[in-house]
C-alpha cells in the first residue's frame, strides 16, 4: 500500500487539518527566517489552502522576509477573481507588510508560453523552496499537473499547460523538478470528493500527485479510505 510508507496525518474535518497545516506554516517560517533570513513559500489553490491562509491572516509573522510563489495558475488577467493568485490576497496577503515584489505573480500578458518561460527564468535562482504547499484534484492532479498531459513530461521549472480538463484551458504549471526542491512540503486532501482518489493511490494508482516526493499528507477523515 502506497500509504504504508508515506507519512500522513489524518483529522477530524477540513478545519482541523487547515488549522495543522497552518501552524506547520508558522514554525517553517520562523525557522527560515531565522536560519536564511528568507520564506519562499508556494502557495495552492483550492477551498481548504484558502481556509488555511485565512487562519494565517492575525499570525505575528516576518512579512518582510516572506516570497510568496504559485504552484499553478491560471490564464486569466492579473486580479481576475478565478486567479489564485486573487483568493490568496483576498484570504491573507492584502493589508500585510509583505513587499510586493515579494509576491511572484505569473504574467500572461505576453502568452502562456512566454509566461512559463518567465516564471522558469525567476525560479532558476532559488537554491531551494521552504515550503510547498499542493492540493489534489479528484484525478490525482496537483498544481495543474493533469493526467497524461505533456506538461507532466516537460523538464521545465515552469511550464505551459494547455488543454486542461478543467477551464480554463490553459494554465502555468511549476514543473516536478521546481515542487520537488523542497526543504518542506505538504499534500492537503480534505472531503469527500477526494476518497475514491485516495484509495486508487493506496493501491498503486501512478498519478501526478504520486510523484511528489518527502511531502507530509495531511487529510481528513472524509478523504480518508479507512
Amino acid at each position: 500500500m502506497f500509504f504504508d510508507d508515506i507519512p500522513l496525518k489524518c483529522f477530524d474535518n477540513n478545519k482541523a487539518a487547515a488549522t495543522y497545516v497552518a501552524q506547520e506554516i508558522v514554525k517553517a517560517c520562523h525557522e527560515a527566517v531565522d536560519k536564511r533570513g528568507v520564506f519562499h513559500w508556494v502557495l495552492a489553490g483550492g477551498s481548504t489552502p484558502e481556509l488555511c491562509y485565512r487562519l494565517l491572516r492575525n499570525e505575528d509573522l516576518p512579512w518582510a522576509s516572506i516570497h510568496i510563489w504559485f504552484g499553478d495558475e491560471r490564464a486569466l488577467a492579473k486580479g481576475h477573481p478565478e486567479r489564485n493568485e486573487t483568493m490568496a490576497r483576498l484570504a491573507l496577503l492584502d493589508g500585510r507588510t509583505i513587499p510586493e515584489h515579494h509576491i511572484h505573480s505569473i504574467d500572461f500578458s505576453g502568452g502562456t508560453e512566454h509566461a512559463a518561460h518567465l516564471y522558469s527564468a525567476q525560479l532558476s535562482h532559488l537554491k531551494s523552496l521552504d515550503f510547498v504547499l499542493l492540493g489534489m484534484g479528484e484525478d490525482g492532479h496537483t498544481a495543474s499537473l493533469f493526467p497524461n498531459n505533456p506538461a507532466l513530461k516537460s523538464e521545465m521549472l515552469a511550464s505551459a499547460v494547455f488543454n486542461s480538463p478543467k477551464p480554463p484551458a490553459e494554465r502555468v504549471s511549476m514543473g516536478f523538478d521546481a515542487l520537488n526542491n523542497h526543504r518542506q512540503c505538504i499534500i492537503l486532501a480534505t472531503g469527500e470528493s477526494k476518497r475514491e482518489v485516495m484509495q486508487k493511490i493506496n493501491h498503486g494508482a501512478d498519478l501526478p500527485v504520486t510523484h511528489i516526493h518527502n511531502a507530509l499528507w495531511v487529510v481528513d477523515q472524509a478523504a480518508w479510505p479507512t
